[in-house]
């Protein structure tokens, strides 16, 4: 027997990419020479068209045909005409194509048209593939000749793998077979719906044409097709293809996500259409490819949920978006958007499966209640999901003061759609929840899809030696326990560990435990909170090395607590990779003022801020050192100029439940930019738990005041001034600033913490958002002006894409500064004569000098500004230019003029600011002494 496969791969421009492909196959025909290119297959488990059970085994020999286009290839184009062959391997050749295609599709489909071989195999420039690829594939094609399509393992670069490649069936045994077929009748969880990492059978590849017209989906549709006619394929565990293009559940490196084809065309003239295809060829569409869709439809949400935005789909539009989702949905059957039969690449939480219903049928859409044993269940037809008990409340935060115990928490929007109440019952007296309009949004496309329900409850301490507390559901005459859980940092304990608690009280003398009924509190001595804290860290020491180290850090604190709690301790953050912020210069003036106090300013220690402040006298706090780690448990006041302070501190919430129960921080927000905009997502109180939150503007307390901020009544918001703006003071050369914000889908996602720098992003020079700015600083008449009127530019880059900063081209009258290492924004800001910007918050520190701004919202680059109190048409501090052309002519005409703001936007500066001298620093530090008298020394007492 002799089979020859044929390679095709359309060669890119990126060398690199190139030659990892070229060196892949090299290292095939490497192997395959070692190997005298044959296979011997027992004859057991020969396929009859080879063995006819006359043979004990069948010997199989191959030939590999490369064929590699060279059009878009930039380098030496020559060094592609021998690989390959120059490996010696006979049974290897290699065919350079020269042709020029429309589309990377349209190659795939004229290339394999021209292939020799039995069978075709696509690879992408980048991909990296096993060497003994055309062995394994030759077992296979020997079990099982009668196959068209041939799977083997698909990986990325970052260790995940390919979605449907689920090949074992539940009864399987561990061991992992040579080969396994699979029947897409009974099995919806592996085949291909793409190129990547399959061989197809020639003679089927080219009774079916790669439609070009579909973009992002022409291998899908291609493949998808292919396997409704066979329903069957077969698995090859033992090869794999390394993927240098993620699929659709790479929520951060997946190109479409980018894309705004994607989003649209590829449901509307692909999905939509391919779907009412599929019905009425079939009678009705095949499961598996309905499971393909909904795959499809769960990366979109995914790659777009709250934070994770990209941004593709404009400000405001996100609500259409979601009803041309809902359109989709309607094709499919129901049980399989609700994902019955399990498949794991559809796996979603039961809020999303209640959130598509809605999608599909209708706002009035709500999951069924069914009574089994005693127990209410809901879910949909003749699907059941879970216990009703399972919807859990979540406690977000929880305080002691004066007698009372203050929670804030959520309850489950399913929950809240389907009883008749929902309430806290606190030794047997039933405490009605107050509900109110804090954020409890969860966002798609920038649109609501579902509200967890904000609550505030106040609940007396009683002076007995146990309390209950527990969260009940009424559903008519009969009452169901609901489970509570603890998912914020600030729920002081967690359902990690049974020996999880909080100690609290005026004298410390109460103890509250997670329990499976809900919340247990207990009037305790120290005998009984040593015991406690011994159980506790006994299940930490047993439960695995992470944990373990947890649990060392908590017998440090307690041992060297009595050394280190004689002051106050008030601690500073800014992004630790970078300092210069508001907690910076905050650090520094309170430093002075006051001894009684330990003041402590995190930041990395390779950064050159930490030398700076080093050599300024300074003894800053090194990010994860131990005594990072304690002094961020004795903390008193933490003042925080970006939110989420856990995770600047490097605590997940897994991590952060070892410890919360010993934290007891007040957070003071001294803001990194203005809070003007809607932001309750970032700034909500609960966010961080903020107490103080300072402010420049009467515009931001308007803005704050607002019930989804939830900070009315807490005595939080403080119109002060902000600290770093007691620096700003005007030394002006003749300099042009452009800092324009980040955009999500410029910036490489968080990898570890926020308190680290973005990674660099591959996809960077794709966007819109590099191209218009690369172009602009690259201007032939922006560059002119400069020379002609003596200016020079700075480009200054967000830190969150200063990786990026190589990217740009470089000129000799532009300096491309990445706004990291020792880069000083307040620098910056005194020396530069005029600053052009989008949205971002460096924006106000131009405009309390009182110097020129000019804006680019430019109309090719998607926005993710929602205006607040804050609105650019009427209290913008400059012009506002809508493309690069109408930028220049602005810029030109400032640079005539010696760079003065106008009048009319020094009066919209006076309006905005409500001071305009350089004593921020010294109204909060006076704030903050007076909320620490009044709360934090009494609490500590």
């Amino acid at each position: 027997m002799k089979m020859k496969l044929s390679i095709i791969c359309y060669l890119s421009d990126d060398k690199k990419l190139n030659q990892t492909t070229v060196e892949a196959l090299e290292k095939m025909a490497s192997y395959s020479l070692e190997h005298d290119n044959q296979v011997t297959v027992a004859g057991k488990h020969v396929d009859k068209k080879y063995n006819n059970g006359k043979k004990d085994s069948v010997t199989a020999s191959y030939e590999v045909e490369v064929i590699l286009n060279t059009d878009r290839v930039q380098d030496d184009r020559s060094w592609y005409e021998n690989v390959i062959t120059r490996i010696g391997n006979h049974a290897f050749t290699s065919k350079v194509n020269k042709e020029t295609y429309v589309s990377e599709q349209d190659a795939h489909q004229k290339m394999a048209e021209k292939a020799s071989g039995d069978y075709i195999m696509i690879i992408h420039a980048g991909d990296d593939i096993s060497s003994n690829l055309a062995e394994v594939f030759v077992k296979g094609n020997v079990h099982c000749y009668d196959m068209d399509t041939y799977m083997i393992t698909k990986a990325f670069h970052d260790e995940t793998f390919g979605a449907f490649r689920n090949y074992k069936k539940v009864t399987d045994g561990e061991d992992i077979k040579s080969f396994y077929i699979i029947d897409l009748k009974s099995k919806y969880d592996c085949f291909p719906f793409g190129f990547g990492g399959v061989i197809i059978r020639a003679e089927a590849f080219k009774k079916q044409s790669v439609d070009p017209a579909l973009g992002l989906e022409a291998e899908r549709d291609f493949m998808l097709r292919l396997m409704a006619k066979t329903m069957k394929t077969c698995f090859l565990p033992y090869a794999t293809l390394t993927a240098y293009e993620y699929e659709e559940h790479d929520n951060i490196f997946y190109r479409g996500l980018y894309m705004r084809e994607w989003y649209f065309e590829s449901v509307t003239d692909f999905w939509m259409p391919f779907l009412q295809e599929m019905k009425v060829t079939y009678g009705s569409i095949p499961v598996f490819i309905q499971y393909n869709f909904m795959y499809s439809v769960m990366a979109r949400f995914n790659g777009n949920m709250d934070n994770k935005n990209k941004h593709v789909i404009e400000e405001g539009h996100g609500e259409e978006y979601l009803e041309l989702i809902g359109q989709a949905l309607r094709l499919i059957e129901e049980n399989i958007m609700l994902n019955r039969n399990k498949v794991v690449d559809c796996i979603t939480g039961d809020t999303m499966k209640w959130v598509y219903g809605i999608l599909r049928n209708g706002k009035d859409y709500k999951f069924e209640r069914f009574f089994l044993a005693g127990k209410i269940y809901y879910g949909i037809g003749d699907t059941l999901f879970n216990s009703l008990m399972s919807l859990s409340t979540n406690i977000l935060f929880i305080n002691y003061r004066d007698g009372m115990l203050e929670i804030d928490g959520t309850v489950h929007p399913i929950l809240y759609s389907m009883v008749d109440e929902v309430y806290f019952r606190y030794n047997n007296k039933k405490y009605k929840i107050q509900y109110n309009e804090r954020y409890g949004l969860t966002k798609a496309f920038g649109a609501a899809i579902c509200k967890r329900h904000s609550f505030h409850l106040s609940i007396p301490v009683k002076d007995k030696s146990e309390s209950e507390l527990f969260c009940e559901a009424a559903i008519g005459n009969q009452l169901e326990p609901i489970n509570i859980r603890y998912p914020s940092h600030f729920s002081r304990v967690c359902n990690a560990f049974g020996s999880s608690h909080w100690v609290f009280g005026d004298n410390r003398e109460y103890m509250m435990t997670a329990e499976r009924k809900g919340i247990i509190i207990r009037k305790v001595n120290k005998r009984q909170k040593f015991i406690k804290e011994l159980k506790l860290l006994k299940d930490m020491l047993l439960k695995n090395n992470y944990t373990r180290k947890y649990a060392l850090l908590r017998v440090l604190y307690f041992i060297c607590r009595p050394f280190m709690t004689g002051k106050p301790i008030w601690m500073y953050i800014d992004k630790i990779y970078k300092g210069g912020d508001s907690s910076e210069y905050l650090y520094k003036y309170a430093s002075a003022q006051n001894k009684k106090i330990k003041h402590y300013y995190l930041v990395d220690k390779k950064s050159t801020d930490y030398k700076r402040l080093k050599k300024e006298g300074y003894k800053p706090l090194v990010r994860d050192s131990l005594k990072h780690r304690l002094i961020f448990l004795y903390a008193d006041m933490m003042v925080i100029s970006n939110s989420t302070v856990y995770a600047f501190n490097g605590y997940t919430l897994t991590n952060s439940s070892y410890i919360r129960d010993l934290t007891h921080f007040h957070v003071c927000c001294v803001q990194h930019g203005m809070s003007v905009q809607k932001i309750a997502i970032a700034q909500n109180r609960l966010r961080d738990n903020t107490r103080l939150y300072f402010c420049a503007s009467k515009y931001e307390i308007e803005n704050l005041s607002r019930p989804v901020y939830d900070y009315v009544g807490y005595d939080a918001l403080k119109l002060t001034g902000v600290p770093r703006y007691d620096g700003l003071k005007d030394r002006a050369k003749k300099q042009i600033m452009i800092s324009p914000t980040w955009r999500m889908q410029a910036a490489m996602p968080v990898r570890t913490s926020e308190s680290e720098q973005r990674d660099y992003n591959p996809l960077f020079k794709e966007s819109e958002y590099f191209k218009v700015f690369n172009a602009l600083i690259n201007d032939k008449r922006l560059i002119d002006a400069a020379e002609k009127y003596g200016y020079r530019i700075k480009y200054v880059l967000h830190p969150i894409v200063s990786s990026q900063v190589d990217d740009f081209d470089k000129n000799d009258f532009v300096d491309i500064v990445p706004a990291v290492g020792d880069m000083s924004y307040e620098d910056m800001f005194c020396e530069s004569s005029l600053m052009v910007t989008d949205f971002s918050g460096i924006q106000f520190d131009f405009a309390y000098m009182r110097k020129p701004l000019v804006y680019l919202h430019h109309k090719d680059i998607p926005q993710h500004y929602e205006e607040g109190t804050f609105h650019y048409d009427t209290m913008a501090f400059g012009e506002i230019c809508h493309d690069n052309d109408e930028l220049i002519h602005t810029l030109i005409e400032y640079m005539q003029n010696d760079c003065k703001m106008k009048p009319e936007y020094v009066k919209r500066a006076d309006d905005f600011f409500y001071y305009r001298d350089h004593n921020n620093c010294e109204r909060i530090y006076k704030e903050m002494i007076d909320y620490q008298e009044k709360y934090v020394l009494t609490e500590n007492n």
